[in-house]
């Protein structure tokens, strides 16, 4: 995405170009419709049909911008904007129901289309009323029809104002553009299209193209339904060994693994060091590599799962967030803000606090600079 703050000059030049004729655009289609030279009917007045067609571009808006936020939302984890954007967060979960993805895009695909031709009736333009006047400035045969009459010009105002622009703004604030109160109802809407039987025929049409092409499924994504289960199912799995744990001494974790991994005698970590082993032998034995890239693309995706789990860098061993976060509890103390969930409104990124210190220390290194300095010249 261009960032117009640093935007360069050559941006600037095409800035310059594309607002000079998407004016253009917005003046000759809508002197068009006001004055009844388009293919629209002639018994509607020139202002209504103005009115019908700024409808109709915010329909199309909507249509447009609510697909590029549903998918774009599954970049996003539901608990993270869930208590902030309750009916963003309500869509995306109805949204992700079953088949309810594919029959939505049904049914917005015919309202676009819809939207669209309803959009070419009113704006394709007759520069030429045969009786010799001109049209809104003198306009030659050959503009009128490479121009006008084929619609380009009018183009120009549908297709940013009514479909680039919602999509824009979506794809980047796809949760706050969810929130919008009419996005429920379009989604609906969209729904009841496809229930009509429209398009039913699209079922068996896909259906037949997978089997022309051989296409398979052979791993599912992990932002499908499918995808989702099965990594939901195999982390249970894991949770459920690496709940039968039992804690071991500092001495039975020592031995065989001391050349590996370098751990700690903290139970914590001697803890985390026999759940590692486990999990690890738990992937070993049950986990298929098709069924690794399946979890590790939901991983991806998720990342509040880590929390139960230790992390490995090098040949040394950390304790999982919430093993200290239950630690802390155990001991009696408040729970650091960078180790609640990620779930939780109190959380705090642990990159924050480490920019934190990271300042906290440079402005304590300045001070002791600065008395060092006072202490020479005492």
């Amino acid at each position: 995405m261009v960032d117009i703050y640093k935007a360069n000059a050559c941006d600037y030049i095409r800035f310059i170009i594309s607002a000079v004729l998407l004016s253009l655009s917005i003046v000759v289609t809508s002197y068009a419709i006001v004055t009844n030279k388009t293919s629209f009917f002639d018994t509607v007045p020139g202002w209504s049909a103005l009115l019908l067609f700024i409808v109709d571009m915010i329909l199309l808006g909507i249509v447009e911008g609510l697909q590029i936020a549903l998918v774009e939302l599954k970049r996003q984890h539901p608990d993270s904007y869930k208590n902030s954007h309750p009916a963003a967060y309500r869509l995306g979960q109805e949204a992700a129901k079953g088949d309810n993805v594919e029959r939505f895009l049904m049914g917005r695909q015919v309202s676009v289309v819809v939207l669209v031709f309803f959009a070419a009736k009113l704006t394709t333009i007759h520069a030429s009323d045969g009786k010799g006047r001109s049209f809104l400035f003198p306009v030659p045969r050959w503009c009128e029809v490479a121009l006008l009459e084929t619609g380009f010009v009018a183009c120009l105002t549908v297709v940013i104002l009514a479909q680039l622009m919602p999509q824009i703004v979506a794809a980047k604030y796809p949760v706050h553009f969810l929130q919008f109160f009419i996005m429920k109802p379009t989604y609906y809407i969209c729904i009841m299209v496809e229930s009509t039987g429209l398009t039913h025929i699209c079922w068996c049409l896909a259906a037949l193209m997978e089997k022309v092409t051989h296409m398979q499924v052979d791993i599912p994504l992990n932002d499908s339904v499918d995808g989702h289960l099965v990594a939901s199912e195999k982390l249970e799995q894991l949770h459920s060994s690496l709940d039968d744990i039992a804690v071991v001494s500092d001495s039975s974790a020592e031995g065989e693994d001391e050349e590996k991994l370098i751990i700690s005698s903290d139970d914590v970590l001697t803890c985390q060091f026999s759940r590692f082993s486990c999990m690890l032998d738990v992937v070993k034995e049950n986990f298929s590599p098709e069924t690794l890239q399946v979890l590790k693309q939901y991983l991806d995706s998720h990342p509040e799962k880590f929390s139960q789990f230790p992390s490995v860098i090098g040949n040394k061993m950390y304790p999982a967030p919430q093993a200290l976060a239950d630690r802390f509890k155990k001991d009696g103390y408040p729970v650091p803000r960078f180790l609640m969930d990620i779930s939780d409104p109190e959380h705090i990124p642990p990159h924050i606090i480490a920019c934190e210190l990271l300042a906290q220390n440079k402005n304590l290194q300045q001070e002791i600079t600065i008395l060092r300095k006072k202490l020479e010249h005492a």
